[in-house]
């Protein structure tokens, strides 16, 4: 009995196998470059929340002090930050645009044993890249500051 096409089967197999194989590295690749992706957006709308939160504590100490009323209830300003083609090397370098919302609310207190005025800031900033890129970001910073 002459045994026939079993090298077509093992052929078949193979190609299947390999192709599985190739459509795994595939998937691992792609989900390796979003993660990566996703972690620069991550730190991008980190920074910004940062300076909306260094915004709120210069508005809030230092022009409270010379004009008063420092401490805006809510202030929202689109920052753009560069991505240079380095960090991106499959992309040109490009900008991304960040929507950064700061919130004051300040408390009058009194402190010491001798009365002593402090004006206490909570300051919240939120950062948002929100239909700018694949990902949607967000971060949220408070920061507290007296004088």
């Amino acid at each position: 009995m002459e045994q026939r096409g079993f090298s077509l089967i093992m052929a078949i197999f193979l190609i299947v196998v390999l192709g599985g194989i190739a459509v795994f590295i595939g998937r691992v690749s792609t989900m390796q470059y979003h993660s990566s992706a996703l972690d620069e957006e991550g730190s991008m709308a980190y920074q910004a929340a940062r300076a909306g939160i260094e915004w709120g504590i210069y508005r809030a100490i230092i022009i409270d002090d010379r004009l008063g009323s420092g401490c805006a209830n809510s202030t929202s300003f689109v920052l753009p930050l560069t991505v240079p083609a380095t960090l991106a090397p499959a992309t040109p370098q490009h900008t991304v645009n960040y929507t950064v919302t700061v919130t004051c609310a300040s408390t009058a207190a009194t402190e010491g044993p001798t009365p002593n005025n402090v004006t206490v800031y909570q300051i919240t900033s939120t950062a948002i890249n929100a239909g700018v890129g694949d990902f949607y970001v967000e971060r949220r910073l408070t920061a507290t500051a007296s004088k």
